[in-house]
């Protein structure tokens, strides 16, 4: 055979990985820049605000002021990219575009490890779509790949910063030099010196297989600490390796000499990778004791605990008790009573710290000293000492918890925050994205799981297929297995399955391949075990039964599933596809408002596909631009009624309203209730309020009345050490101050009080303020080290038009604290970049000289 014929059919080998691939980087473009965000989520700003400041040069320390601290690898990918091209996040999601694609060729090349020893005509009659490439076992890699390439959260998260897609390609390749690991040596055995025509190699490429698995896990251990207890599990398959090919339960006991040197070898370059970071992890400087790689278990641990001794899962005792640990600007007492008795969401009282209610010494020790002195080390031994505690209080709570956390994990929730499916209900998501939401995510779940299941137990099947690497296989029912054990255990969420997807998918097109004549081999004592596990779990994930659920009439089901009655995923995607209309319309609606088009605002209005939400704000407000602010007053309800249901909206339209009738105190009223504060709608009322001109244009930013002329400025705060004091709010790179009908047709001076001392802290000297009129700079201003006022000119705007300034400025994310300032409040979990800190603005017609 010529080698340009040879050369031709392993390109042509390779057709279907490629093939898929495309189709993988077909489905991620089509989502690129599309994902429906309303801003970050999950642990996100957390990853983002640590890895600004490692690319800043000041390490790991903002961790020294959080709630725990990450392993390091995914803070430190996310840094390299931030150095590299700036604050932009496009190139980190272009790096886990690749690496997602390297997901998909890594489960082909995983599943090709499965091979099937069929005679040749048993492998002619298994050929698919007439092509020989098609082969059977060819078959089970493309399936395993196209699975891996369609599913809609592997498409997502390359632009989302979670350390999923990181985590999973160390994982895979991991495994996958394990494979290799396992055929080299049973070839070895087979053939002697021979190799493997497309692996290649010798002996020593099973040395090096095992060394590069040993380093991608313990990588991947630095990803996510998730792995350090399974990397000595492994190690001990490594040795029972050599136990007669794992030919009998009492080989496992028998390990060769060999293959305890080459568990050695595997878990010493594991270690290798580890050690150093626990060694400076350890350090005094750093978090002053013994941290193996991070600290988040000790606080997931304490959560689960905690979940369980109080029947709810209430995240404000586990965050109470880490800020009384955290809190420097709360004095002893204080500290102490943020661990005794909390009211819950629910109207309960929850319990008191379990380690306070027994007197714990070290715990009253840590009370009596300083925040600041207390090390992340000592704070994890106090979470797992109060985790212990609380499972010791009730131990059998702790195991109906993690029961039902283990159903958790995997059914359906439509609502998870990695889904980006919020405000479903009213119509946010575009049709599209609802459709790859039900059919490439929940339906490839809820039928990939039970076909796993079967496939397992149709590649253990000797009469199918013969057990050529039936030890890759037991390695990867390890995995699966630690992971639901030590999952529930914890909490669950729909993310912590994500590692044990790419396993399940092999595994389901294990017993799609198979059909139809593999299928008998169910009919075995072992197989029915695992139909009737399949069973279970499509059950548990499907949970069809809750139309059986007895409840009132109008109740929701307590049961999240893919079929059922609401908030199942059929009836959710349903809900979202009939109301995407009405948000279409909503959203004309408030570009009409907020432009001050009443005209084309009322015209909407009248539309039949209006949704009665849109109506109940949209018509106040209209009303107000049509000069009736006191008939938009009554379409709105009652006082009393939006203090009592902290209606953040409807307060906002109210005091806009009263702003219109010139009632400023009564407007101050209603937009300084703290459901308001809290909520800091900024952009919502940028969006849909075209307030009336300010007296004598002047914008008191954080005095309450600021709503509707400011955009890009965070939650205001009082400042004493000033005097008088006063009021400042931060505002990001691009914040924009508007000046409703403050035009005058000739040239107007920009005056701003500023407060450039917080730049002061260790990052850098205070940037330049550059100030835009559209597209076109008017000047700059450096803030200095203390609060002053600066000017600008700004170049003629059309007489009565709005006068719209936006500021530019380099920003900075500041430390922990202030992210931990927003637990709690609808503003969790999103990252602050500072730029100008401002108390007022002001719009004034003479000319600067």
């Amino acid at each position: 055979m010529s080698s340009t014929r040879i050369h031709r059919q392993r390109l042509w080998s390779q057709a279907p990985l490629i093939l898929v691939l495309l189709l993988a980087l077909a489905l991620r473009l089509l989502l690129w820049g599309r994902i429906p965000r309303t801003g970050l989520i999950s642990d996100e700003g957390e990853y983002l605000s640590a890895a600004s400041w490692l690319a800043h040069g000041r390490g790991f320390s903002w961790y020294q002021s959080y709630l725990w601290t990450r392993a390091p690898i995914y803070p430190l990918f996310v840094a390299a990219h931030l150095r590299l091209f700036s604050d932009t996040l496009t190139p980190i999601y272009v790096t886990q575009t690749i690496l997602s694609l390297v997901n998909v060729a890594l489960v082909y090349l995983l599943a090709r490890h499965f091979e099937l020893k069929i005679d040749n005509e048993e492998l002619k009659k298994a050929r698919y779509f007439r092509f020989p490439v098609f082969n059977v076992q060819c078959a089970i890699s493309t399936l395993s790949a196209l699975l891996m390439a369609c599913y809609f959260p592997f498409a997502l998260y390359p632009q989302v910063l979670l350390s999923e897609t990181l985590y999973i390609t160390l994982l895979l390749g991991g495994f996958l030099a394990l494979a290799i690991w396992v055929d080299q040596g049973r070839r070895t055995k087979d053939e002697g010196a021979k190799t493997s025509s497309w692996i290649g190699g010798n002996v020593a490429l099973g040395h090096w297989s095992l060394i590069a698995a040993g380093g991608l896990f313990g990588l991947a251990t630095l990803t996510r600490s998730l792995t350090l207890a399974f990397v000595p599990l492994a190690a001990l398959w490594v040795a029972a390796r050599g136990c007669r090919e794992l030919a009998s339960l009492a080989a496992w006991w028998r390990p060769t000499r060999s293959s305890l040197i080459d568990a050695a070898l595997f878990l010493a370059c594991a270690a290798a990778v580890v050690l150093p970071w626990t060694i400076y992890n350890s350090l005094p400087r750093l978090y002053g004791g013994l941290v193996v790689v991070d600290t988040s278990g000790a606080y997931n641990l304490m959560l689960g605990a905690r979940t369980a001794y109080d029947g709810k899962r209430e995240d404000a005792p586990a965050r109470n008790f880490m800020l009384a640990l955290l809190s420097d600007h709360l004095d002893q007492e204080a500290r102490r009573q943020l661990l005794e008795a909390q009211p819950a969401s629910n109207g309960r009282v929850l319990d008191r710290s379990c380690l306070l209610a027994r007197g714990d010494p070290r715990l009253l020790a840590a009370l009596e000293r300083p925040a600041a002195q207390i090390t992340q080390a000592e704070r994890q031994q106090l979470m797992t000492a109060e985790g212990l505690c609380l499972i010791g209080a009730k131990p059998l709570a702790f195991v109906q918890k993690s029961l039902s956390e283990l159903v958790d994990l995997f059914q359906i929730n439509y609502t998870g925050a990695e889904r980006f499916a919020n405000g479903f209900g009213v119509g946010r998501l575009p049709r599209w994205y609802t459709l790859g939401l039900f059919l490439l995510d929940d339906t490839i779940y809820v039928l990939t799981l039970p076909l796993a299941v079967i496939g397992w137990a149709l590649a253990r099947n000797v009469q199918t297929f013969e057990r050529l690497n039936v030890q890759t296989i037991s390695l990867i029912g390890l995995w699966l297995l630690y992971n639901i054990a030590v999952a529930p255990l914890l909490f669950a969420i729909n993310r912590f399955r994500l590692p044990l997807l790419p396993f399940a998918f092999i595994f389901a097109a294990y017993a799609l391949a198979a059909l139809p004549r593999g299928w008998r081999a169910l009919w075995s004592p072992y197989g029915a075990i695992c139909a009737t596990l399949a069973a279970v779990l499509a059950l548990i994930a499907a949970t069809p039964y809750a139309y059986l659920e007895p409840r009132p009439n109008g109740e929701d089901s307590r049961w999240a599933s893919y079929l059922g009655p609401y908030p199942s995923s059929i009836t959710a995607t349903q809900i979202a596809w009939q109301s995407r209309p009405g948000y279409v319309i909503g959203q004309q609606v408030m570009r009409a408002l907020g432009s001050g088009d009443a005209a084309t605002a009322g015209a909407l209005l009248e539309r039949s596909d209006v949704t009665s939400g849109t109506l109940q704000i949209a018509r106040p407000l209209l009303a107000g631009l049509q000069g009736h602010a006191e008939d938009g007053l009554k379409l709105l309800p009652p006082l009393e009624t939006i203090l009592n249901t902290g209606d953040v909206e409807a307060a906002v339209v109210r005091g806009d309203l009263l702003r219109r009738l010139g009632d400023w105190e009564g407007a101050r009223f209603i937009l300084t209730q703290r459901f308001v504060d809290d909520a800091n709608p900024v952009q919502w009322a940028w969006d849909w309020l075209h307030p009336v001109a300010l007296l004598g244009n002047h914008i008191d930013l954080a005095g309450n009345l600021d709503l509707g002329y400011i955009e890009g400025c965070y939650l205001g705060e009082g400042d004493t050490s000033i005097h008088p004091a006063a009021n400042f709010r931060w505002c990001t790179d691009g914040a924009r101050l508007r000046f409703p009908d403050a035009g005058t047709g000739a040239a107007q001076t920009l005056a701003l009080r500023v407060d450039g001392r917080a730049w002061f802290d260790g990052l850098r000297p205070a940037p330049p303020i550059h100030v835009f009129v559209g597209e076109q700079e008017a000047g700059a201003f450096t803030p200095g080290p203390s609060v002053a006022e600066f000017s600008v000119l700004l170049p003629p705007t059309s007489s009565g038009a709005d006068v719209v300034v936006t500021l530019r400025t380099d920003t900075f994310i500041p430390a922990a604290d202030r992210y931990l300032s927003q637990q709690g409040k609808p503003v969790v979990g999103q990252v602050q970049r500072l730029g100008v800190r401002l108390d007022w603005a002001e719009l004034r017609d003479e000319i600067e000289n």
